[in-house]
This record gives C-alpha cells, sequence and structure tokens, in this order.
C-alpha cells in the first residue's frame, strides 16, 4: 500500500494522538493549576446548587399572633370578621376612634377566620371589646341593654317606636351620620328591664362625654320636630339630661336652653341649619334646637358665649348691632371705611357668611348709636367684630 493510499486512514488516528496530547497538556495545566476553594469557578457552581427555603419555627411564626402586654386577642369567624371591619374598614375605625384603642384584623386564611388584636390602655382595650361584642350580637338578634346603668361611656335617649325609622334613616344613614359628626358608636337596643314602655326603644350611645351630649341632642332634635312633644313640655324638658359626671362637684360641663318667639327661630335656624351651625362653631360649643329651644352645652365659657351669641344675632335682626367689646378675649376689630362696608358685606352678607364658614367665626359691623358716647366721631369708618372660642387678641386695622 502506497503513502498516498495510507495517508485518509491516518487522519482519524492523528487527530486522536492530538486529541490525546492535549488532554494529556490539559492534565498537565490542571495539575499546575489546582482549583481553589475560593474560585470563581467554585463559587459559580456553589451559587447555583441552592438549599430548600425552610419555614420559620412555629414559635417564631405565632411570635406575632401573640396579645400585646397591653391588649386582648379576639377569634373571629369570617363572617363576624367582615361584620366587624365594615365596608372598607369603616366599622373597625369607628370602635378604633370610639374607644381609644388600636383594632387589627388579620386573616388566617384558608377559611378559618381571623383574629382580632386590640391594644391600647386597659381602659381602652376594655370598651373596644365591649363595642366588637355589642356589634357582633347586631349580627344575629338585638343587643340588650339595661336603660338604668349608669357607666361612663354611655348615653341613654328614649325614642317613640314610631320614630325609630326616622332617627335611623334610609339604611341607618341619619344615624351614621350623627356619628361621624360627634365620634360615637349607636345603636338601637332592647331593654332588659322588663317594665319597659312598648311604644318606646332604647338607643345607646357611646362615646366621649362631649360627643354623646351633642348626639344626643341632634336625636332629640329629630324626634321632636317628628312628634312635637316628645321631650318638650313648653320651653322645658320633660326629663333633664342626665349623664354620668353631670352635677359633680368641680364639673362646669352643663347645658342651658334659649327660647325662641316663633318668628325667631327661623332666623336663629339659619338655611339648612347654617347659622345655627356658625354660632355654635365661633363660641365652640354644642348647640341644638329641640323644637322652639335652644339648647347651649358645654364648660362654663362655652355657654356663656354661646348665649351671648345668640342674643347678638336677634338684636341684629331688629337692626343695627353694637357690642362693647372692649374687655373680651374672644373679638378681634377690623376698622373698615363705610364706602366699602358693602363689598365687605356681599350682597344680602354672602362675602360675610362664606368668610365666616372657612374661619368657624361670627362676624358683623359693630357701631355705636349716632350720638352715642361710645361714638367715636368718624363717621367714615365702621367696627367689623369677629367672635371666636379661641380666645385670641384684640387687633385694630385701618383700611
Amino acid at each position: 500500500m502506497s503513502d498516498d493510499d495510507k495517508s485518509p486512514n491516518r487522519e482519524p488516528e492523528e487527530a486522536m494522538d492530538a486529541s490525546d496530547d492535549d488532554d494529556d497538556d490539559d492534565d498537565k495545566r490542571r495539575a499546575r493549576s489546582p482549583v481553589r476553594e475560593d474560585s470563581p469557578m467554585r463559587s459559580r457552581s456553589r451559587s447555583r446548587s441552592r438549599s430548600p427555603r425552610r419555614s420559620p419555627p412555629r414559635r417564631d411564626r405565632e411570635r406575632d399572633r401573640r396579645p400585646s402586654p397591653e391588649g386582648d386577642v379576639i377569634e373571629v369567624s369570617d363572617k363576624d370578621a367582615a361584620f366587624v371591619l365594615g365596608r372598607g374598614g369603616s366599622t373597625k375605625n369607628k370602635i378604633a376612634r370610639v374607644s381609644g384603642a388600636k383594632l387589627d384584623l388579620r386573616d388566617e386564611g384558608r377559611g378559618s377566620g381571623g383574629k382580632l388584636f386590640i391594644s391600647g390602655d386597659a381602659a381602652a382595650v376594655t370598651r373596644a371589646k365591649d363595642y366588637v361584642a355589642f356589634i357582633l350580637q347586631q349580627r344575629v338578634g338585638p343587643v340588650a341593654i339595661d336603660p338604668n346603668l349608669r357607666r361612663d361611656d354611655l348615653s341613654i335617649v328614649r325614642v317613640p317606636t314610631e320614630c325609630v325609622g326616622f332617627v335611623m334613616g334610609r339604611g341607618g344613614a341619619v344615624l351614621r351620620d350623627v356619628e361621624e359628626e360627634w365620634g360615637t358608636l349607636m345603636f338601637f337596643a332592647e331593654p332588659k328591664d322588663s317594665g319597659a314602655k312598648r311604644d318606646e326603644e332604647i338607643l345607646a350611645i357611646f362615646g366621649s362625654r362631649r360627643g354623646r351630649r351633642g348626639s344626643e341632642l341632634k336625636v332629640m332634635s329629630a324626634v321632636e320636630h317628628k312628634k312635637p312633644g316628645a321631650f318638650l313640655d313648653g320651653e322645658s324638658l320633660r326629663t333633664p339630661l342626665d349623664q354620668p359626671g353631670d352635677g359633680e362637684p368641680g364639673d362646669d360641663f352643663d347645658y342651658d336652653t334659649f327660647p325662641f318667639s316663633a318668628d325667631e327661630f327661623s332666623y336663629a335656624l339659619g338655611a339648612r341649619g347654617s347659622t345655627r351651625k356658625k354660632l355654635a362653631a365661633a363660641a365652640g360649643c354644642i348647640m341644638e334646637y329641640i323644637g322652639t329651644v335652644a339648647f347651649i352645652a358645654g364648660n362654663a365659657r362655652e355657654r356663656r358665649q354661646g348665649r351671648e351669641y345668640l342674643e347678638w344675632l336677634m338684636t341684629q335682626r331688629e337692626g343695627k348691632l353694637y357690642v362693647d367689646v372692649s374687655d373680651r378675649d374672644d373679638v378681634t376689630i377690623v376698622e373698615c371705611p363705610k364706602a366699602h362696608v358693602g363689598y365687605v358685606t356681599g350682597h344680602k352678607g354672602a362675602n360675610l357668611r362664606s368668610v365666616e364658614q372657612k374661619t368657624r367665626t361670627f362676624i358683623f359691623t359693630n357701631e355705636p348709636p349716632a350720638g352715642d358716647e361710645r361714638d367715636d366721631g368718624d363717621d367714615d369708618v365702621d367696627d367689623v367684630d369677629m367672635d371666636d372660642d379661641g380666645g385670641g387678641e384684640k387687633k385694630k386695622k385701618k383700611k
């Protein structure tokens, strides 16, 4: 066989030999350059091999479910959890606001319900637990409450049965609005005592003392409008208001009355109650009209300012009003040229009413009668008085 014939058969062998030689060279290189533990190759290999994720120990999983030292935990079913939560969390937030506690509702998953964590000081936690129990009871039936029960977060209003729907509103909307305005929790309950009248239902109001009094007067106003004489006997209440704390030594939180004549009432009320709301905001008091009687509640200063502002309003209705403000700390005076008074007040007082609403004040022009010794003789300037409950410093500005 010629060399030319052998050459084709030698190529695979030469290739194999060359490969063997290369392998030998590679082995030698590997022997001379061993891979260290911290080499990139070893690191990449290690990073690709992941150990399976381990669940935290059971005691760690349970740690977040334990109540804090200042709190408690209530286990609830899925339906109860939804009821306590309310639409958009509204019911849970309301309970927290009224009780002063913090509520955290956690879903346990797998249809096993949830846990409601309640934290805060001892009194707040106790109140929150009571309110949650009342809310959940309403899912299955009426809540039973002793109307004679005395607790410092509860007021009771006895509502004629025929007025219950009016007080509730469609879907409870009216009651919810009152709760929102005064920061209270309200619901109709079944009296525990067998001697309760069959023609009335009891409305339980939970919250702060001020919030309960505001809610109480608001409901009484609505009932008296629907059924005149339900609460009033002439200009007085058939049964005086009474809640825990009233009449205690050193306590000046109380209520006063201010009766209106028939033609004064509409003026004192204003469109959609705007005048009443304005005076209440300026005085810092609670002011509601039951029948044709204004009920003014709050501390001594708030009630005094509420009465005075009503008196000024009635005087203003008859004509020009002048008030001696020299010793008052709830008035700011702005001197305004007479030529500009109409511009400042606006058409039918619209400009001033807008300012009053935005600043929660009671504003009026204050000018002594002509020839009065208090008249400063400046016929070109009027005083514009702005009254509020802030105890602000009296100021004068010349325009």
